[in-house]
């Protein structure tokens, strides 16, 4: 069967950036001149580079155009990330899956009512005020994620650090852990899905790019949930990798 002729496009260009003849940095023609080149309609080019903005390998840029950049997905590599040996040392979770790379990070830290979920979560009632921590994770200028944790406010109250923006070296855990309520183990359940239209103008997702959708549960040694963390991931930035003992 014959591959639509967007993809045929997508693959003259990817083609083109492999045998370095466009290079990372590198300004794309215009959607209208690509589309010239390959005697098809300028709807048909937006899709091509839909295809080529959601695997990476450019990036539009406002008001200036198409440019070549390569991106190496973030490698999200569990239960190591989460280990009590890597927060309590003062190190970021997000250093577990980036190292080195630039990262930005947003934070938002507010009061909010409870949902029926997060209240029968975190043992409140429905419509409490809990602390939300909301992030937006950029990485070498892409946003990649974005995240919003809710704490029970009697936590807040013990370690009163978790509602700053930068909350400290080995972060929100850390400081759980220094007021006695330290994260033993975690529960992560992933949905594969399209984005809202609000998530996908949050991370400016091309046309037809899926999220990973992640809600983690952080549970002290007593088995109380100190955290839920509700976590959307852009599919095509990430690799997500699972380590399992027999």
């Amino acid at each position: 069967m014959t591959e639509p002729v967007y993809r045929d496009i997508a693959k003259a260009i990817r083609a083109d950036i492999e045998a370095r003849r466009l290079v990372e940095g590198d300004r794309l023609p215009t959607v209208r001149e690509l589309a010239q080149r390959f005697g098809v309609p300028t709807g048909t080019v937006s899709k091509a580079v839909d295809i080529l903005r959601a695997d990476g390998v450019i990036v539009a840029k406002h008001g200036r155009g198409l440019y070549v950049r390569t991106f190496g997905r973030i490698l999200r590599s569990s239960p190591g990330r989460l280990s009590q040996s890597w927060w309590a040392e003062g190190k970021s979770i997000q250093d577990h899956d980036t190292s080195g790379r630039l990262r930005v990070v947003n934070v938002v830290v507010q009061e909010e009512p409870a949902s029926e979920d997060i209240a029968a979560a975190l043992g409140v009632p429905v419509g409490a005020a809990v602390l939300t921590r909301a992030r937006r994770f950029a990485i070498e200028d892409r946003i990649v994620q974005t995240a919003t944790s809710y704490i029970p406010l009697d936590v807040v109250a013990v370690a009163p650090e978790v509602a700053y923006t930068g909350p400290g070296p080995g972060g929100i855990y850390a400081r759980m852990a220094n007021a006695g309520l330290g994260p033993e183990t975690f529960r992560e359940t992933l949905v594969c899905r399209m984005p809202t239209s609000a998530e996908a103008e949050a991370m400016a997702l091309p046309r037809g790019t899926p999220v990973v959708a992640i809600t983690r549960h952080a549970y002290t040694g007593e088995r109380r949930c100190v955290e839920v963390n509700t976590m959307v991931l852009d599919s095509s930035a990430y690799a997500l990798e699972y380590a399992f003992g027999a």
